[in-house]
């Protein structure tokens, strides 16, 4: 008798979403299973595009230590920023390379705290 793993296939998808400077914010990737997920960066202020953010379970040296990932849901892969800065606005792009793999990006938009920037 053969098994055969049957996977959801969700479509590539696109949300905004808008962080105000200094405070926490948590992107949310939802997965079909849990599987190897990578998140890349394209930053929209800094011209940094497609760097890597989290991959083989670890956060990049150079996102750490305000960056993290949460994984306590299953299939939920919540990247966490605390103090967000003006610098992380851009695409966060999660994806689970599982089968055909789905792609979700989330454009961040970085308000001013105080208006003045």
């Amino acid at each position: 008798m053969e098994f055969v793993k049957t996977v959801a296939v969700r479509p590539p998808s696109y949300e905004e979403h808008i962080a105000v400077e200094g405070q926490s914010y948590t992107i949310q990737c939802d997965t079909t299973v849990i599987a190897n997920v990578r998140w890349y960066f394209t930053s929209s202020v800094t011209g940094l595009n497609w760097t890597t953010l989290y991959d083989e379970e670890r956060i990049w040296k150079e996102f750490q230590p305000r960056f993290s990932l949460n994984t306590s849901v299953p299939g939920i892969y919540s990247l966490d920023i605390s103090n967000v800065q003006l610098n992380d606005a851009g695409n966060y792009t999660c994806i689970d390379d599982v089968g055909p793999g789905h792609t979700h990006t989330h454009n961040l938009i970085v308000q001013c705290k105080w208006r003045l920037c």
